[in-house]
């Protein structure tokens, strides 16, 4: 890929990429985390890496941000419209899957009754989903499993507003002392917060700066092999492939497009969402019931299937709005600006 491309705005293979990553852990949580139900060990050592779906994401991420804000011109004064648009964009998908997470929850607890085991659904837990912030207070855990990503990505936007001007437009002491703090954040710091991914993060903000000109080829081997180094001590080597994956494909295969990669990519933030809250609870149901070798692969796959169905129709109704939301809040300047040129 060269700098025209990434300016056009169209990477085809980035849907590709979110496809894998969403279709991988939702296969890992389906396969591996269905208590006692797949006991064959090599398919539970072949779907366990699916959970590395996340890492993908986050690398994904590293690159699309910024990528966007170079195109959208970014400066520090439109930090809260960047962060508006964000919120535009991510929070109505996000809402939605919680309702469904708090009915089905209560649903669960009315039919069959609560073991104790699960925590309440209380008003305090529900309102600390409102910000991410879950992870500040130890008595209280996410309602859907996945959420703790979504505080890790909102921590990462608020971070990437503050550093994506010196990082573009700043000289080479000053990227590397950001490559510096962003490496050295990863040691000894917890999952739940942002400093422990940032060096994953890191590869994909590598990658948009290369393919923007914004650094030399040296420099961004250089701090990639570097950011990977780390990476041993840090990640599994499981998490260190699928963080090269996403690298490697937009670099040499940017412009690939497949039309099932495209299908399921635009909607990946809605598989991601909701598989734990539909699929996975009704594969939960029928392992009960269903457990010869064929039927539970007839159970995993209509999991697979009733989540696909329930994205496809949460991306129509709720996620294709929260995008054309999310694209019709543009920076004041540079709208400003394109007024200006058109008057002209």
């Amino acid at each position: 890929m060269n700098n025209e491309t990434l300016l056009s705005g169209k990477i085809p293979v980035l849907d590709t990429l979110r496809a894998f990553a969403a279709l991988s852990v939702c296969l890992y949580h389906f396969i591996c985390t269905t208590t006692g139900y797949i006991e064959t060990q090599w398919v539970l050592t072949v779907f366990s890496f699916g959970k590395y779906g996340v890492q993908m994401f986050f690398v994904i991420s590293g690159f699309v941000i910024p990528w966007a804000m170079y195109k959208a011109g970014y400066k520090f004064s439109n930090f809260f419209t960047f962060l508006l648009k964000r919120l535009a964009r991510l929070e109505p998908p996000y809402i939605v899957s919680l309702i469904l997470a708090i009915v089905v929850l209560l649903a669960r607890n009315y039919l069959i009754g609560s073991d104790g085991s699960l925590e309440p659904v209380s008003i305090t837990r529900v309102l600390l989903h409102f910000g991410y912030l879950i992870p500040f207070f130890n008595d209280y855990h996410w309602i859907n499993q996945v959420y703790w990503t979504l505080a890790i990505e909102f921590q990462y936007y608020l971070l990437i507003a503050l550093i994506f001007v010196p990082l573009v437009s700043g000289g080479i002491y000053g990227r590397l002392l950001v490559y510096l703090v962003l490496l050295a954040s990863g040691f000894n710091s917890s999952p739940a917060f942002l400093p422990h991914w940032l060096p994953v993060f890191l590869l994909g903000v590598l990658t948009f700066l290369f393919l923007s000109n914004n650094i030399t080829k040296v420099e961004f081997n250089i701090v990639t092999a570097l950011t990977l180094i780390i990476g041993v001590f840090i990640y599994e080597i499981g998490e260190l492939v699928y963080m090269i994956i996403p690298v490697v494909a937009i670099l040499y295969f940017g412009n690939k497009e497949w039309s099932a990669g495209n299908f399921f990519g635009k909607m990946s933030y809605s598989i991601y969402l909701i598989h734990p809250v539909i699929g996975a609870t009704l594969i939960n149901v029928l392992s009960h019931k269903i457990q010869n070798p064929s039927g539970k692969v007839f159970v995993i796959l209509l999991g697979v299937l009733v989540t696909i169905i329930g994205a496809w129709i949460m991306y129509l109704i709720v996620e294709k709005p929260s995008k054309k939301l999310s694209s019709a809040i543009t920076y004041k300047k540079l709208a400003e600006t394109e007024v200006s040129q058109g008057n002209k």
